[in-house]
C-alpha cells in the first residue's frame, strides 16, 4: 500500500474516532449520517495493519519467510532504531511471515517497553531495539507514574525480547558457496620442502594468497594463512634430479573449518634451481652439488618458493556469516621500487570502493591497513585488504607523495552512496 493511501487511511481513522465533548454537541451526530455501512472484518483488519505499520515508519513486503523493508520514513521510529531499506525482518517478538504479524506486534506494543526486532543486512544478522513507545496523548499517566509491578513487567518483557533476539542471531545457519574447479592458489612451505621424502609422508603447506569466490574478487573463500594437507604419492632422488609428487586432500580454512578437497601442483615460482612442475603434477628440481660443509640435506624448495595448487574438484565452503570477508575491489601484485616493496594495482572493479576513490591500475600502494608495505608480503597485503563487509581499510597511494585514502570493504557505490554487495552465497 502506498504512503498516500496509508495517510488517507490514517485520516479516515482519525475522522471516524469519537470526538470529545465540545461546545457544539448537537453536531456530533452529523458524521454518522455520512458513515457507510460497516466494512467486512478483513477490511477493518487491513486498515489497522496499515495504521500500525505507518506508526513504525517502515514500508514492508512479504518475501519468503521474512519481511523486506522497502522504505524507511526519515525521523520515524524505524529510522531511529537503525532500520534501512533492503533489511530483512526476521522477528518482532516472534517469527514474521507477513505484514499482518508485524502489525499485530505493533498493536500489542505496551507503553514504556521496547520492541525487539531481528533483521538481516547483507552478511550481518543483528538485533535491533526501538525506542520506548510514548504513551498515548489521551493518557494522564506517564512513565514516571507506572507502578512497581508495571515497571517489573515492562523490564521483564524487554529483557526477554533481547534474549530472543540474541538466540535468533546465534541460531543463524551457515552460508554455503561452491568454488568451481580449475581455480588455484599459491602456497608456501614455511620451513621449505624437505629432502629425503618417502611415499606416504604427510606435509602441511600454507596458502600464500587468498582464493576468491568468483572473478568479482568481492569475498574470500580461502583466506591467506589457510593450511593445505598433502600426502607424498612418489619421491625419487638419483643424485642429479629430485622428483616429488604430492596429492592435496584436505583444507583447513583460517578462521573456519576443515574440508576434504582434491588438488595437484601446477607451477612453481622463484629461483629454485630450475625447478618445474610436469603436466602430471610432479615437482622436478635439480639436486644440489655435493658440499662437505653442509650439515643437513638442502631442501627441495626453499621457504621463499611458491607452489601453485589447482583444485581438481569443486570446493564447497559452509561457514557462518562472520567468516566471510569482503574487499575494496582491488587486486594487486608485489613490486620493488628503489629497494622498497610496494603493491601495484592490477585491477580495480568498477563501482567498488577503490574505483570510487579514483585508484587506477598501475598505481602503487605503500601502506595498507595503517602499516608500511616495505616488509609486508603478498599474503599479509591480501589479509589486510579484506575484512568485515562494510568496515573501513586505510591505504596510501604514491602520487608524487604518499596520499592517504579510506576505502570501504564489501560495498558498491551508486550515486555517491555505498550499498552492501550481494551475499557471497547468492547467485550473481
Amino acid at each position: 500500500m502506498t504512503l498516500a493511501l496509508t495517510l488517507a487511511l490514517l485520516a479516515s481513522a482519525a475522522g471516524a474516532a469519537p470526538r470529545p465533548a465540545a461546545k457544539r454537541p448537537a453536531r456530533q451526530a452529523a458524521p454518522a449520517k455520512a458513515k457507510p455501512a460497516a466494512a467486512p472484518a478483513a477490511a477493518a483488519s487491513e486498515t489497522l495493519d496499515e495504521v500500525s505499520l505507518f506508526g513504525l515508519g517502515a514500508a514492508v513486503t512479504a518475501q519468503d519467510d521474512a519481511l523486506l523493508v522497502a522504505a524507511v520514513r526519515p525521523g520515524s521510529r524505524a529510522d531511529s532504531a537503525g532500520l534501512k531499506a533492503g533489511d530483512r525482518l526476521l522477528r518482532a517478538d516472534g517469527p514474521l511471515a507477513d505484514p499482518a504479524k508485524l502489525a499485530a506486534a505493533l498493536r500489542g506494543w505496551t507503553p514504556g517497553t521496547r520492541l525487539g526486532l531481528v533483521a538481516r543486512r547483507g552478511l550481518e544478522v543483528r538485533s535491533v531495539e526501538t525506542g520506548s513507545i510514548e504513551p498515548a496523548k489521551a493518557y494522564t499517566r506517564g512513565d514516571k507514574d507506572l507502578s512497581p509491578h508495571e515497571r517489573a513487567l515492562a523490564a521483564g518483557r524487554s529483557k526477554q525480547s533481547a534474549a530472543d533476539g540474541k538466540a535468533v542471531v546465534g541460531a543463524v545457519g551457515p552460508l554455503t558457496v561452491a568454488v568451481r574447479t580449475d581455480q588455484g592458489l599459491w602456497t608456501r612451505f614455511p620451513k621449505g620442502l624437505p629432502a629425503g621424502l618417502k611415499k606416504g609422508d604427510e606435509l602441511v603447506v600454507e596458502a600464500a594468497t587468498g582464493l576468491t569466490v568468483d572473478a568479482t574478487l568481492d569475498f574470500l573463500a580461502v583466506p591467506p594463512g589457510s593450511k593445505l594437507r598433502a600426502r607424498v604419492v612418489s619421491a625419487e632422488d638419483d643424485g642429479q634430479a629430485r622428483q616429488v609428487r604430492l596429492a592435496f586432500y584436505a583444507l583447513d580454512l583460517a578462521g573456519g573449518g576443515s574440508y576434504p578437497t582434491l588438488g595437484a601442483a601446477t607451477a612453481v615460482s622463484g629461483d629454485q634451481r630450475f625447478a618445474r612442475v610436469t603436466g602430471g603434477g610432479t615437482l622436478v628440481a635439480a639436486a644440489p652439488l655435493p658440499d662437505a660443509k653442509r650439515r643437513a640435506p638442502e631442501p627441495v624448495l626453499d621457504a621463499d618458493a611458491r607452489l601453485r595448487v589447482r583444485l581438481l574438484e569443486p570446493l564447497v565452503v559452509d561457514e557462518a556469516p562472520s567468516f566471510w570477508r569482503g574487499g575494496p575491489g582491488l587486486w594487486v601484485k608485489t613490486v620493488e621500487d628503489s629497494g622498497r616493496r610496494m603493491f601495484e594495482i592490477t585491477h580495480a572493479i568498477p563501482g567498488r570502493s577503490g574505483d570510487a576513490a579514483g585508484l587506477k591500475p598501475g598505481e602503487r600502494l605503500d601502506s595498507i591497513g595503517g602499516r608500511s608495505t616495505e616488509k609486508m608480503d603478498f599474503a599479509e597485503a591480501i589479509d589486510r585488504l579484506y575484512g568485515a563487509p562494510g568496515s573501513d581499510v586505510d591505504v596510501s597511494v604514491v602520487r608524487g607523495k604518499s596520499v592517504p585514502l579510506k576505502l570501504k570493504r564489501g560495498v558498491k557505490w551508486s550515486g555517491g552512496k555505498a550499498e552492501p554487495l550481494p551475499l557471497a552465497y547468492l547467485s550473481r
